[in-house]
């Protein structure tokens, strides 16, 4: 098994783990029946197996990471490159180029003599490939190479660029402390004890989510060196992912293989809805409910936004006072409302319900925490299908390269009352 399958694996064991236990905990008596003790300990042995396993494909990855960048040749010992050959030293292009060599080659050793040849035995496409298992059916970016794409996550994505807290997961699991109610202080008198109090917490554990995407990418594009070139691939590669995982962070129902997103996680109690009266006053009036609820419920607004469809966007840019003036319009100019960053995505539909409505959110993003491996793994074929909307499209016949990109994620909230979500018909 690749690393990634190993993840995900342990991901569905932990998965299921919990569902055992959090069923047990809601009955009356919290004990395990015979099959569930079975089926328990046997999880809990896997667990144990896919964790040892990890560390042991873990650090023979890390070895050949290390190997890759030591064992080129040096500077003074390499022929002159050129022009080409400067260009490649740009690591932002390094995912672009792992493509382009795999599309090339075929296969990992293949890809690798290609970068060798193209590129030279200290590019970082070559490294990359290098420490690549050739078994894995793929080559495995390792964060060490994968760090600028990632990168690149945050600006593409709404929610990334919310400045959330990001952790790493190295193992495929991240945990922090949760907060459910903070301790309390109290007055006291002279030679009294202090009223005690406690801080109830919980944990936030993250489990690594595989996301996967499929880039249909021209084979002219790939045939054709050039900066711009390796810019439009790698630019569609992240787009892709930004928009698939943005959809998961906000609106993700969750599940074994899929994060919960921030809908999920905030609690009924707030979720609003909107004066189906639409003006200026309600709308005024919806903004003063939504903060007041976050504050009813001491969230500490570090880091608020809000979060809207496209649709609410415009109509609060278009909204006017009663003497024409625009009410919102400069300040979401700024990027801002009410003194808080926004942003708008279409990954928050305007058609839920079977009508009209939408929703608008406002987070305290201090609180939302995404973990993330840091890694990709890419495949490429020029004889793959893959479905564009309408049906089964084959790259071969298109003189296309199917690109396919795997990432791991997860999403939580540490205080899940730091989010509220106001359900609106504004601008339909």
């Amino acid at each position: 098994m690749t690393i990634v399958e190993l993840r995900r694996r342990r991901a569905e064991v932990i998965s299921r783990m919990r569902a055992l236990n959090d069923g047990v905990e809601q009955r009356e008596d919290p004990v395990f029946t015979a099959e569930e003790d079975t089926e328990y300990r046997a999880l809990d042995a896997e667990l144990t197996s896919l964790n040892e396993r990890c560390e042991r494909a873990e650090r023979i990855e890390a070895v050949m990471v290390r190997q890759a960048g030591s064992n080129g040749p040096s500077p003074a010992a390499r022929p002159e490159a050129g022009p080409r050959r400067a260009e490649a030293q740009e690591d932002e292009f390094m995912v672009s180029r792992c493509i382009r060599a795999m599309s090339a080659g075929g296969s990992v050793p293949r890809a690798l003599d290609v970068a060798e040849r193209e590129w030279g035995p200290d590019d970082a496409a070559t490294r990359a490939l290098a420490a690549t298992d050739a078994t894995a059916g793929g080559v495995f970016i390792t964060p060490d190479y994968a760090a600028d794409t990632i990168e690149l996550l945050r600006p593409a994505s709404v929610v990334r660029s919310m400045n959330p807290i990001m952790g790493e997961m190295q193992s495929g699991i991240f945990q922090m402390p949760g907060i459910a109610s903070g301790a309390q202080a109290s007055y006291f008198g002279e030679g009294d004890d202090i009223p005690a109090s406690e801080m109830k917490g919980r944990a936030v554990q993250l489990v690594a989510k595989p996301l996967g995407t499929l880039v249909p990418v021209q084979n002219a594009l790939l045939r054709r060196q050039s900066r711009v070139n390796d810019r439009v691939i790698r630019d569609d590669v992240v787009a892709s992912l930004a928009e698939r995982s943005d959809l998961a962070f906000i609106r993700g129902p969750g599940s074994a293989a899929s994060p919960k997103g921030i809908r999920y996680w905030v609690p009924s109690a707030n979720v609003l809805t909107a004066n189906a009266t639409v003006n200026l006053a309600t709308v005024t009036d919806g903004f003063s409910q939504m903060g007041l609820t976050l504050e009813n419920a001491n969230v500490r607004m570090r880091n608020p936004g809000y979060l809207m469809s496209p649709r609410t966007k415009h109509f609060l840019m278009g909204l006017r006072d009663g003497n024409g003036n625009y009410a919102y319009r400069d300040e979401m100019k700024e990027g801002q409302l009410n003194g808080q960053p926004f942003k708008a995505t279409s990954q928050i539909p305007s058609n839920l319900g079977g009508g009209n409505v939408s929703e608008l959110y406002q987070v305290d993003f201090a609180d939302v925490v995404i973990g993330e491996t840091l890694g990709l793994l890419i495949s490429a074929s020029d004889a793959a299908a893959y479905n564009d909307g309408t049906g089964l499209v084959s790259a071969y016949a298109k003189d296309q390269t199917v690109i396919r990109v795997i990432t791991e994620h997860d999403l939580g909230m540490r205080h899940v009352e730091s989010g509220v979500v106001m359900l609106v018909t504004w601008g339909s």
